[in-house]
């Protein structure tokens, strides 16, 4: 899909994008200075604090020289008229300090070879398909991460008014331009009240990627967002969760 749409705001996914996306809802695709504008509003940095721009991509490039290259000069490849670089801008907008992180945590794991690091798997596994949950009530989380799903979909639906759900993952937002039942993003837990603000909750989770032990991608558990109260119409049925092409069943001891 490469056509632009300025109705994004409106959908619950994209909700914590709004102060982004409202800025950029021409008729047509925004151009990279107005990405750039923004990102200069915004005071975007790196984490070696270089201001960060997004540069029109000019050839193609692997990760490492991708996230070298935002690392030691703030530069952001970027293609225009296109989905998933423009979601990924507007992430970077929203939660700079965790893209940030992200981004040291491929410089210092992500070797030139083929042999991925523990580390540089997570944090792409998150950067791409990350969803973050917040909330003070750790057993509806632990719920999910059990695949335990009409206990924690349809039994204490109620609870979910005291969770709040961001999507980080461009990848997965670009998924739910044109969504379906299976998408699954990968879910890490932040113990907080709902109602943080999003700068604080953008430094507790850059926090939690700065760590000396990084989420591991064991610890970002699969989360099917079409089970998400209000994110998918037909989920307001309980048998919408015994699909267990998507909601796959716990997995049993050997």
């Amino acid at each position: 899909m490469d056509t632009w749409r300025i109705d994004l705001a409106g959908m619950p996914a994209f909700a914590h994008l709004t102060p982004w996306l409202t800025q950029v809802s021409e008729p047509d695709w925004p151009d990279l200075a107005a990405l750039n504008m923004l990102a200069e509003q915004r005071g975007l940095r790196n984490s070696r604090q270089l201001a960060l721009r997004f540069v029109a991509q000019t050839r193609r490039c692997g990760q490492h020289d991708y996230e070298t290259g935002i690392y030691n000069t703030g530069q952001v490849p970027s293609r225009e008229n296109n989905w998933h670089d423009f979601l990924n801008a507007m992430i970077w907008l929203a939660f700079p300090a965790t893209k940030a992180a992200l981004n040291a945590v491929h410089h210092a794991n992500l070797p030139r070879g083929s042999n991925r690091t523990t580390a540089s798997d997570a944090a792409t596994l998150f950067d791409e398909s990350g969803l973050v949950l917040v909330g003070e009530d750790e057993s509806l989380v632990n719920l999910l991460a059990a695949r335990r799903w009409q206990e924690a979909f349809v039994q204490r639906r109620a609870e979910w008014r005291h969770l709040k759900v961001y999507v980080i993952g461009h990848a997965v937002l670009e998924k739910l331009l044109s969504p379906w039942p299976g998408i699954t993003a990968k879910c890490l837990f932040i113990k907080a009240p709902s109602i943080i603000e999003l700068d604080s909750l953008d430094a507790l989770i850059a926090e939690r990627w700065r760590e000396t032990s990084v989420p591991a991608s064991a610890n970002l558990f699969p989360l099917p967002v079409a089970g998400i109260p209000g994110w998918w119409p037909a989920n307001e049925a309980a048998t919408f969760y015994a699909d267990e092409k998507v909601f796959r069943p716990p997995r049993t001891s050997v």
